[in-house]
């Protein structure tokens, strides 16, 4: 596997998104960047997975990122949630050392021999977020598991616990969060909730979602960001 990054540097531009602005994106007005990706590439054997890949991203700010199976977009999400393994590729608010990131991925990450609510209170301790039994019950209702939170996990249908790790990652969120086709098996009902909290919850935050559906639509600043052949594209979808 080749070095992700040969060469040391520091990105000095981050409050000024230069590397946004050099591709002729328009920036949020008066803003920093919350995190920047910079020349990061990374390789299996001989095939090149990325290729020096760029791109910032802000507060407030919802990106999806797409591309065909193989093209490297869950390469690229592990990439920052392992950013220490890269340190010269990225830069946190104009600092090298990371902001808050929560994850969800294909695995969901819940505990299946316990109970929901005992999963929550597990992942808000490691996280050091103290459980709010308001904060809960408001996301458990939402996705309508308040009457099941004391069940096991291992009781609930795909889509329950597709809805449990949402809950789980929206719980013990950050900065950064980053989301791996979260929307698998949710009902309609499921994935229009998912929708209205990922708007709520990202007004102080920035997501990075992998998703392949070409008609999701988000009621805020939205940016596109598309794997092609280890090359990155990114274009504006909206902005509010």
């Amino acid at each position: 596997m080749e070095n992700p990054c040969p060469k040391k540097r520091i990105v000095n531009s981050v409050s000024k998104g230069i590397l946004a602005s050099q591709r002729g994106i328009v920036l949020p007005p008066n803003e920093q960047a919350l995190f920047v990706c910079k020349d990061l590439s990374y390789s299996i054997g001989k095939k090149k997975i990325l290729k020096q890949v760029s791109f910032s991203i802000f507060r407030g700010e919802i990106s999806l990122l797409r591309g065909d199976n193989g093209a490297g977009k869950t390469t690229l999400l592990r990439a920052i949630l392992n950013h220490d393994r890269h340190k010269n590729c990225f830069t946190f608010q104009n600092r090298l050392s990371a902001v808050k990131i929560s994850y969800l991925g294909h695995e969901l990450g819940l505990y299946t021999s316990l109970s929901l609510e005992e999963n929550l209170r597990y992942f808000l301790s490691i996280a050091k977020i103290q459980y709010s039994k308001e904060k809960v019950e408001t996301l458990l209702r939402a996705f309508q598991l308040w009457t099941r939170r004391l069940d096991p996990i291992f009781t609930f249908s795909r889509g329950m616990k597709q809805k449990a790790a949402l809950v789980r990652t929206l719980l013990t969120g950050g900065d950064l969060i980053l989301l791996d086709e979260p929307f698998t098996a949710l009902d309609r009902s499921g994935l229009e909730t998912a929708i209205r909290l990922l708007n709520e919850y990202s007004q102080n935050s920035a997501v990075l979602m992998v998703t392949h559906d070409p008609g999701i639509s988000f009621g805020r600043r939205t940016v596109s960001l598309t794997l092609k052949e280890g090359n990155l594209e990114t274009s504006i979808l909206s902005s509010p």
